[in-house]
């Protein structure tokens, strides 16, 4: 528990720094790269963890770590309000599966949160592929 209120403390800290990039910039200044990345980091861990989980029927891992992931998720969305309307359908689908993922995983349902994991990173994969569009 210790380790998610460092980690919303953190991405609290993250979303208070002023960003010198106006909105209509197409390349992001180095201080939206580091929060973009600190980002990734967080829910990469998060996400790794869960697939530990995963593998060894740890269900309240599991849990505990789609948890965090949904926090993280939270605040990124709120720092990243004002992205185009295909990020934010990618948002929404991630956060749906996640959603899923610790409603499997409260059930105790290996399958269904192995399903519920297997959408969620469809889903990073499909908004990285857009991120990686918008950038040229």
């Amino acid at each position: 528990m210790k380790r998610f209120f460092i980690v919303a403390l953190l991405l609290i800290g993250l979303t208070a720094l002023p960003s010198s990039s106006s909105s209509g910039d197409k390349k992001p200044d180095k201080d939206t790269k580091a929060k973009a990345s600190l980002w990734m980091k967080a829910k990469t861990k998060l996400s790794q963890e869960i697939l530990v989980g995963l593998t060894e029927g740890d269900f309240d891992k599991i849990a505990r770590n789609a948890k965090g992931l949904n926090l993280v998720d939270y605040f990124e969305v709120i720092a990243r309000a004002k992205t185009d309307e295909d990020y934010q359908q990618q948002a929404r689908q991630f956060a749906s599966a996640n959603l899923e993922l610790i409603r499997q995983a409260e059930a105790k349902n290996i399958y269904g949160a192995t399903l519920a994991y297997n959408q969620l990173t469809v889903s990073c994969v499909q908004c990285h592929v857009i991120v990686r569009k918008a950038k040229k």
